[in-house]
């Protein structure tokens, strides 16, 4: 029996005014295979939308002890992490040269919140170890070093059934997060009031980007099998091919790579921005 199981998918489609297409149903088809797998831990690889993280956004962290925000409808509560098991990860990524951070508590938003309660749900039916990356403040890591600390996380728990998570993505522009990093502490409601803001002037401006699905194909395409020659150029020109929330797209990368195999795409959806659903062969 394989002790390794991959689920990657978009976060927010599960709201209701999320499309009701094919993405939203197949969430639920992964649901089944989480189920059927049934893991003893799930290793969670997430972002951040300026929130949990403020005044040091480290590129990768391992967070020891978690709650949900309940931010843009999702859950709240408290994660069940297993901090020794965290620790221990820790230490073997820095002895395998990975400057990883260790975060002893986080708040964490809707980008490990609505897909865990979308998979398990809820977010305490499993032990979950939250494995943050930074998608949302450049600099960010490039693919191929996502893709790197994921092996190495799996290779941590080769000898665990695991469930590997990557949530966010696909192809998405935030006008909000053009603007650089200051680590300033919003509230809620003035996060709301700000995003609103910078939107309404992107669209007067005429900055809101026109994407197209080709970039998401591509990452779809690279996903699907085990090479990692297509790690490199999916990351060139990101923004302008893709969008800056295309970065999300490095935790996909990261679980995949985590996993060791190809992912099945249970359904990809593209209007404005893209969305998908995809799973390890089961």
């Amino acid at each position: 029996m394989k002790n390794r199981l991959t689920v990657c998918a978009s976060h927010l489609i599960t709201l209701p005014g999320a499309p009701d297409g094919p993405v939203r149903a197949a969430i639920a088809d992964a649901r089944e295979a989480v189920r059927a797998f049934d893991p003893e831990l799930v290793v969670f690889f997430g972002t951040d939308h300026r929130r949990a993280f403020r005044s040091v956004v480290p590129t990768f962290a391992v967070v020891l002890s978690a709650t949900a925000q309940g931010d843009v409808a999702g859950p709240v509560g408290s994660y069940d992490v297993p901090s020794d098991l965290g620790r221990e990860l820790v230490a073997g990524l820095v002895a395998a040269e990975f400057d990883v951070a260790t975060a002893y508590e986080a708040a964490l938003d809707h980008a490990f919140g609505h897909t865990a309660r979308d998979l398990l749900g809820s977010i305490s039916a499993k032990p979950v170890l939250p494995v943050f990356v930074n998608c949302a403040s450049p600099p960010h890591a490039t693919f191929r070093r996502a893709a790197s600390l994921g092996r190495r996380v799996g290779e941590f728990f080769a000898d665990r059934r695991v469930l590997y998570v990557g949530s966010g993505g696909l192809a998405h522009d935030l006008p909000g997060f053009r603007e650089p990093e200051t680590g300033v502490v919003l509230s809620e409601q003035e996060r709301q009031a700000w995003i609103k803001d910078v939107n309404e002037r992107a669209r007067r401006e005429g900055t809101v980007r026109e994407l197209v699905r080709s970039w998401d194909e591509a990452f779809l395409a690279g996903i699907a099998g085990t090479s990692w020659e297509w790690l490199d150029p999916i990351g060139v020109d990101l923004v302008e091919r893709a969008g800056n929330g295309a970065a999300e797209c490095l935790t996909w990368t990261a679980a995949w790579a985590a996993g060791g195999a190809g992912l099945e795409v249970l359904a990809h959806e593209f209007d404005t921005s893209g969305r998908a659903v995809a799973v390890s062969a089961r």
